[in-house]
């Protein structure tokens, strides 16, 4: 799991999320990945421990990386929704270019 400021990246997930490669929300983002449809997540930092145990887990299991940015309504604000606690990046560009952008300033948990 890595740790990031969301400055860095809420640019990317707003461009990801205009071009309809972003999925949020709880069961949205279960959903997507029952269909291996999702290449990146995102989580709050005040995301439930249970929330964040089961997408760290998912992340492990599938492959997937993990990021923790930003506070709940922080997030859903980047995706141009509301309170959001995690939200899956479907695309492998913006994916790469956002774990691109948080290497850079990386803090490892």
């Amino acid at each position: 799991m890595l740790k990031s400021p969301l400055k860095k990246i809420e640019a990317l997930i707003g461009f990801a999320t205009k071009a309809g490669k972003v999925v949020s929300g709880d069961q949205a983002v279960k959903a997507k990945l029952r269909h291996g449809t999702v290449r990146l997540l995102i989580l709050a930092e005040d995301a439930s421990q249970e929330i964040t145990e089961y997408y760290c887990f998912k992340g492990l299991e599938l492959g997937i990386p993990v990021i923790v940015s930003g506070t709940k309504l922080e997030l859903g604000l980047a995706a141009g929704k509301s309170q959001r606690a995690v939200i899956g990046i479907m695309d492998k560009g913006f994916a790469s270019s956002i774990l691109k952008q948080v290497r850079e300033n990386v803090v490892m948990d």
